[in-house]
């Protein structure tokens, strides 16, 4: 292989690599950061919680309409079998043409009760448990590209807040209803915010030199700032969050809960060294 063959080869093979190479810092760039996966999975699995549990209220809100149902046509057919009875036991003499008249009156009127108390608990259910169409991450964008820091940082504050309301949620329900109703209707806009930095990005890249990249920069700077106060309204709703988790808990207080166990074990304890000491003598 001459010099000249052997120089085309090494250039042939250098040119692949940096093709491969930007191809891999490519798809890196597009693909999801660890904290937007773990967004993902961590709304996924609220989404999952809350249709459980609209499923067990809309299971629960079914049964109790077929027993108003089933208790009205008992209450209904068992009250005509024992009208029609008595009225024939009281004309014919004939004791129970169809059964005995009483086993049909409380056939009727277990009916009738059942369909009562049926009809009362379907009135005062609660209204039935949302199921939220949280959004998902915004998507990935170059790390050198103008905002990025900021679409990073909704991603770790929405991660942060998403992780929280479950444990707010068990103090105090209506509050974490209203975190997750604040991420549901403040994440798309921003998320929306995120996607015009991408595209932003690319015209920059596209377009070196011209009037369209200086455009786009500039767009892309005035993006970056809304998204910065966006992250910042975040930060205050976590902050707030926060100041509620440290809030006094509305239930019985751990002492109020273990304080009789501890004075009932100190007492048994010392009835323990009583007996002993008695025993030794």
């Amino acid at each position: 292989m001459g010099q000249d063959s052997f120089a085309k080869a090494l250039q042939t093979g250098i040119a692949r690599g940096l093709d491969a190479v930007d191809a891999w810092k490519q798809a890196r760039a597009g693909r999801p950061s660890a904290q937007a996966r773990a967004l993902q999975a961590e709304q996924e699995r609220a989404v999952a919680l809350q249709a459980y549990a609209r499923r067990r209220y809309d299971r629960h809100a079914q049964r109790l309409q077929t027993q108003a149902t089933t208790g009205t046509a008992v209450a209904g057919v068992a009250g005509t079998v024992g009208v029609i009875d008595v009225v024939a036991e009281a004309t014919t003499s004939q004791v129970g043409v169809y059964g005995p008249s009483w086993m049909w009156m409380s056939a009727a009127v277990i009916g009738g009760v059942l369909a009562l108390s049926a009809r009362r608990q379907r009135r005062t259910l609660p209204p039935p448990p949302r199921v939220d169409e949280l959004p998902a991450a915004p998507i990935p964008v170059p790390p050198d590209a103008i905002g990025a820091e900021q679409a990073q940082q909704l991603i770790t504050l929405r991660l942060q807040l998403v992780q929280v309301v479950p444990a707010i949620a068990r103090l105090h329900p209506g509050a974490a209803d209203e975190l997750r109703r604040a991420d549901a209707e403040a994440a798309p806009p921003l998320h929306a915010l995120v996607e015009r930095l991408v595209i932003l990005h690319r015209i920059r890249q596209d377009m070196p030199g011209t009037p369209a990249e200086e455009a786009a920069t500039t767009a892309a700077i005035e993006v970056r700032s809304r998204l910065t106060t966006g992250c910042t309204t975040y930060e205050q709703l976590l902050a707030a969050s926060a100041t509620m988790l440290a809030a006094p808990d509305i239930t019985r207080s751990t002492d109020e809960v273990l304080s009789p166990a501890v004075a009932a074990l100190s007492a048994y304890t010392h009835g323990l060294q009583r007996a002993a000491g008695d025993d030794l003598r």
